[in-house]
């Protein structure tokens, strides 16, 4: 996938992942935005924006996946 820009992205990549007998074809977003609703610096907004643009990206570039997952460095 051609490399999806936004200031609050460090990196998005593959992973291949074997569960309940099969494999799950994963993105992986890794973010310097807080993933902890408590946290007063949680931005729920931006982190939807992200993975919005992360999914269409995906679309666009017939990148076929099973799901997104966030994570922080």
């Amino acid at each position: 996938m051609k490399a999806t820009e936004h200031p609050h992205i460090a990196e998005v990549r593959r992973e291949l992942v074997y569960e309940n007998n099969r494999w799950r074809h994963l993105m992986i977003v890794v973010t310097d935005l807080s993933l902890d609703p408590s946290d007063p610096g949680h931005d729920a907004k931006t982190l939807n924006e992200i993975i919005q643009l992360v999914a269409n990206a995906a679309i666009e570039n017939n990148s076929g996946y099973h799901g997104i997952v966030v994570r922080n460095p």
